[in-house]
């Protein structure tokens, strides 16, 4: 549904929910870094980086005795940068204070203001961390006012218009376990189809044994291997204006609390530890959307449902109607600074995939199960960092990832990655680095750079080289496309930031003719100025100005322009964020997407289109030491229009209100 808002985890609203508060620049860079990844991604989902974050947040690592797996789930860290810091405590002993860390090769203010949010520096010898016991309740409900077209009589949607959403939290020392509860807008709520309640219930439970060398995991959970080919689940960095994040860290198995209702594992998994050696088993049985259809005298199911709706008759009708079962394992060998992964994973469905009879589809798995294996590696050296993934699956196809991050000079990083992915490739639990949301057919290279020729002035770079030797959904034939950005930020002093960014696309995209399709080249240009600075330690300031050009059939541009202001009182109990935008486009294609501040764990990533206005005002209020109370209110107008939307979902108006209340209990 691209029109609509996308829901997804914001590290910047939990860090300001903390108690301790980081500085409200330091908040600002990191809200760049999640705006950066995500901005363009309607797929993306950082709910596990959320998770990761607050749990280091709650409970900070010690930075004189972690190891290299406690610092990969720092995500914005590099491989490099890793080895330097390990390499610098193993010369020079602990390190004392933050800054000591700017001795640290590589280690910039900026990722120094960063790490400081999630480490403590105590002493070597110190007692591995251990916190109290910890419990949360969180309770949200978001509403639109105006009433979408699926709500009214002849009825569609059978449950009412309000979003609900239920989280508990339990954490100790060596227990963390969860719950988590949806209904989405128009799903029915203890009546209809979900006579328990919600629409969607996941729970998890991990124990660590002996001093968390070992971990068995209950539940829900995610898989994550080497570099994607063969599992990983959840979130994964891609191409952004973080242009030398592209490497993927190993996680291993990893607890899931997020609302993506397909997506994950759910039974039972450990990961044990016996010196250099790492084993993770896993199993999992569980259902999911899927589009069912009798053939013959086989019932078979012909494509999978990523929406997590469950709203219409034929929605209901899709949900959990297929089962799957998966059988996996990894061994992983470490020494130092070099490490060698193997890992399998058997996928069975309860029914047979029999996808729709079409060219791009021909590659494409059928059929009840599937085996992929690979081997994947890890290795540093020096200023360098080496690490690749090769995979074969049981519809006989290969796939290689091959990729080296370095620091040339004190100034200049480089990534270069390489992927060939065989057209007959295939894993369903697999997500690699890739152009295509699927994995499958693509052969590309990828070149990063971000150099800093003046202390004040970083320029960040990337061109990505693609081809597919297939027919995909969006061609009619074998194609090429390639992607650049080039961004250039300037500190103009300790408050105050500016960047400018440039991004171009290009790749083939069918015709949208009927008699006689062909493959045209699409292109896409957008250019951004951003601005964003303190007042005061109080009052904060973002700015923004964005153009965009969009070339296929037609030719379509169009702009945007927005004003953030924020504040927080002196306590830091209390916060606030309002923005005024105007927006003007030629139509869908081309649309301009922008970061909005939003509830607890949330931040939205609206789409804007046609022309018109959006406001927002957003706060927190601290009740008491363990009550926050959030609320959001956002209103957009739209100039010229009597209805926004389609389908169910249309509006018989020119306005979209939005009304968001979240309540957190902690005890």
């Amino acid at each position: 549904m691209k029109a609509c808002i996308i829901n997804i985890s914001c590290v910047f609203v939990a860090l300001i929910s903390w108690g301790q508060q980081p500085d409200m620049q330091e908040v600002a860079k990191l809200e760049d870094v999640i705006e950066a990844i995500v901005a363009d991604n309607e797929d993306a989902n950082v709910e596990q980086l959320l998770d990761d974050l607050q749990a280091f947040r709650e409970a900070p690592l010690n930075i004189n005795q972690c190891q290299r797996a406690d610092l990969e789930r720092l995500y914005f860290l590099s491989p490099v940068q890793i080895d330097h810091l390990l390499t610098y405590r193993q010369q020079y002993g602990s390190i004392l204070s933050p800054f000591e860390l700017a001795q640290v090769d590589g280690f910039t203010r900026q990722l120094i203001g960063w790490l400081q949010l999630f480490v403590v520096f105590g002493s070597a010898d110190a007692s591995r961390r251990f916190f109290p016991t910890r419990q949360e309740i969180l309770l949200r409900a978001i509403s639109q006012i105006e009433l979408q077209k699926g709500y009214k009589e002849p009825r569609k949607y059978q449950g009412s218009p309000e979003k609900l959403y239920l989280r508990y939290r339990f954490s100790s020392s060596t227990v963390r376990a969860g719950l988590t509860a949806e209904k989405d807008a128009g799903e029915s709520f203890f009546s209809g189809a979900n006579p328990e309640g919600f629409d969607y219930y996941s729970a998890f439970a991990t124990i660590g044994l002996k001093d968390d060398q070992h971990q068995l995991f209950l539940g829900d959970y995610l898989a994550r291997f080497g570099q994607g080919l063969v599992a990983w689940q959840g979130f994964s960095l891609s191409k952004s204006a973080e242009v030398n994040q592209v490497a993927r860290f190993g996680q291993g198995l990893r607890t899931y609390s997020s609302t993506d209702e397909n997506n994950y594992l759910r039974g039972l998994g450990a990961a044990f530890h016996w010196g250099n050696f790492g084993w993770s088993p896993f199993v999992s049985c569980k259902k999911f959307d899927a589009n069912r259809l009798q053939r013959a005298e086989e019932t078979v199911f012909t494509s999978f449902q990523s929406s997590g709706l469950h709203r219409t008759a034929n929605e209901i009708d899709d949900k959990n109607s297929v089962s799957a079962l998966t059988i996996g394992t990894n061994l992983t060998y470490t020494f130092q600074r070099f490490s060698l992964g193997v890992t399998g994973v058997y996928n069975r469905y309860g029914l047979a995939l029999d996808r729709k009879d079409a060219d791009y589809n021909q590659f494409l798995f059928e059929g009840r199960q599937l085996t992929t294996v690979g081997a994947n590696y890890q290795w540093g050296v020096n200023r360098y960092y080496f690490y690749g993934e090769a995979a074969w699956s049981g519809t006989k196809g290969f796939a290689f990832i091959q990729g080296v991050e370095g620091q040339l000079a004190d100034q200049i990083k480089l990534s270069l990655l390489y992927r060939s992915i065989g057209k007959k490739y295939n894993a369903p639990l697999g997500s690699g680095f890739t152009e295509n949301s699927r994995l499958n057919d693509e052969q590309g290279l990828y070149v990063g750079a971000t150099v800093e020729p003046l202390a004040n002035v970083s320029v960040k770079l990337y061109a990505d080289l693609f081809s597919h030797r297939w027919i995909k959904y969006t061609t009619v034939a074998p194609a090429k496309g390639a992607e650049y950005l080039l961004q250039v930020n300037y500190q103009l002093n300790d408050e105050w930031e500016i960047y400018g960014r440039y991004f171009y696309e290009e790749k083939p995209v069918k015709s949208k003719g009927s008699d006689f399709q062909f493959n045209l080249e699409q292109k896409r240009e957008k250019w951004r100025v951003h601005l964003s600075g303190a007042i005061t330690d109080r009052y904060f300031l973002r700015s923004r100005l964005e153009w965009i050009d969009y070339q296929h059939e037609e030719q379509s541009k169009g702009w945007l322009v927005f004003q953030d202001f924020g504040w927080r009182s002196k306590s830091n109990n209390n916060s606030a964020w309002l923005r005024v935008a105007y927006f003007h486009t030629d139509d869908y294609d081309s649309r301009i997407y922008t970061y909005e501040n939003d509830l607890l764990y949330q931040f939205a990533v609206p789409a804007f289109y046609g022309k018109g206005m959006r406001f927002y005002l957003n706060g927190k209020v601290k009740i008491c030491e363990k009550t926050d109370f959030w609320m959001k209110l956002a209103r957009s107008w739209f100039i010229g229009v009597d209805t926004i939307g389609t389908g169910y979902s249309q509006l018989d108006a020119n306005s979209r209100t939005e009304v968001k209340f979240q309540l957190r209990f902690k005890f």
